[in-house]
């Protein structure tokens, strides 16, 4: 948009919204069960705003994340949310390349940034007096990010070298794209986020700029801030910065998965590890049923969570078939999935550890699990819960993830009693319907 029609756009805002917006209702979250409270509106340009206050140390955290992930990119596309995550770092109107970390460790701050599936987001955590040093650097790089044909190969070069370093130090990593690929058959929800062909390489400079104009906008983003705030004072600095950014126009929709397996799936991919053999096993929940994803998470835990998980207890410590094992739930842009990642002494292991699995599934499918196990796995994934919850970061996280779930946000209030209600009938039905062959994946490592 340039200078003329951004301030065309600005009068017409003036013209057309009051200058001060009644106040948003207030989204209080029931204190026994998340124990904080929070609220959120939204700005004149659609951005989504939501402010915690914590007196219990001097510090805050903003959150900024964008409905930009790897399922936006098209296929050809593969690296692109990934590029611009990067790129949203080389410089704005107002900063140059890279000062944005410098301006937050020299307060003595934090900060990072991830992409994912459905989006991108960016945090840091400072001192709560440096709060509009935050917002003034994350409102600069949305308004006016400096993306440059110099800034777009720097950028580009250091990640495909990077990826390619961590790939010559861990030969497995590379089999992670491929079981992706191959438990998320379709074209925008199973590719990585860089891989080591051709496809960053390939990303012109419009296409970057097309993607940047169409997603890291404010009517596409949500804002958290979390810490020792004054929420009346935050709301006056969130609208200074924040409140004259033009929205974007026309943001597609996600694509809606379409799945095509018919039964299971089982690939070999060998040559990939020097000196142990291994294996992935997945499987692929969707659609999903209400309740699904609060049952499916329960599971995890009583499979994989813990010594005394029924997966690492029978692998690692009863039969001795497997010398690592890794995995858990993964929500892939709505999808849900449980990946396992297992590593072998050999192809006997493989095959001893592949079948130890099915039949510990197969097991819970058949016969109620006991409530002393079930009551054991709750127990691990509240404390979990709640101590996710400890810090101003991790708070702030579960905000956004609830702004991107779809749902109203006063559902967190009574989200922890919907885990504590699973019970075993539940999950024989869960696992009945969806641990089938047609959503089961497993890529084998190593010759056979």
């Amino acid at each position: 948009m340039n200078k003329a029609a951004r301030s065309l756009f600005l009068l017409l805002l003036t013209l057309l919204v009051p200058a001060s917006l009644p106040a948003a209702p207030v989204q209080e979250t029931a204190p026994n069960t998340l124990g904080f409270e929070f609220q959120e509106y939204r700005l004149r340009n659609g951005l989504r705003v939501i402010l915690s206050a914590d007196d219990r140390l001097p510090l805050v955290t903003v959150v900024v994340a964008y409905g930009a992930g790897t399922v936006r990119e098209r296929p050809d596309q593969e690296g692109l949310a990934y590029l611009l995550e990067n790129l949203m770092f080389r410089g704005s109107e107002n900063v140059s390349p890279l000062q944005h970390v410098g301006f937050v460790q020299k307060v003595g701050g934090d900060l990072n940034a991830t992409t994912t599936p459905d989006r991108t987001q960016f945090f840091e955590t400072l001192p709560s007096n440096s709060l509009a040093l935050a917002l003034w650097l994350e409102s600069d790089r949305m308004k006016s990010l400096a993306i440059t044909p110099a800034a777009i190969e720097i950028t580009r070069t250091d990640l495909i070298r990077e990826h390619k370093d961590r790939l010559a130090a861990d030969p497995s990593l590379g089999s992670f794209a491929w079981f992706d690929a191959l438990l998320y058959p379709d074209d925008f929800y199973g590719h990585p986020l860089i891989n080591d062909r051709e496809g960053m390489k390939n990303l012109t400079e419009k296409e970057i700029l097309d993607f940047h104009e169409t997603y890291y906008v404010p009517n596409n983003a949500v804002l958290c801030i979390v810490g020792n705030i004054d929420i009346a004072g935050t709301r006056e600095l969130v609208a200074r910065y924040f409140d004259t950014i033009p929205p974007g126009y026309g943001i597609p929709a996600p694509p809606v998965p379409v799945f095509r397996q018919d039964g299971e799936v089982v690939r070999n991919l060998s040559g990939i590890l020097a000196s142990s053999s291994g294996f992935h096993l997945g499987f692929r929940f969707y659609p999903l049923q209400t309740g699904d994803a609060y049952s499916l998470k329960i599971l995890e835990y009583l499979l994989l969570k813990g010594d005394t998980s029924r997966l690492r207890n029978r692998l690692l410590r009863r039969d001795l078939t497997a010398h690592y094992l890794s995995g858990g739930l993964e929500n892939r842009g709505g999808v849900l999935g449980l990946k396992i990642f297992c590593l072998n002494n050999n192809a006997d292991m493989v095959e001893r550890s592949e079948k130890a699995i099915l039949s510990e599934i197969d097991k819970l499918g058949r016969n109620p699990v006991s409530p002393d196990e079930i009551a054991m796995a709750k127990k691990l994934f509240k404390m979990d819960y709640l101590r996710s919850q400890s810090t101003n970061l991790g708070r702030a996280l579960l905000l956004v993830d609830a702004a991107f779930s779809g749902k109203p946000m006063n559902f967190l209030g009574g989200e922890l009693d919907k885990y504590m209600k699973v019970n075993p009938p539940t999950l024989m039905g869960l696992i009945n319907r969806h641990f089938t062959p047609r959503n089961r994946v497993i890529l084998e490592l190593g010759q056979k």
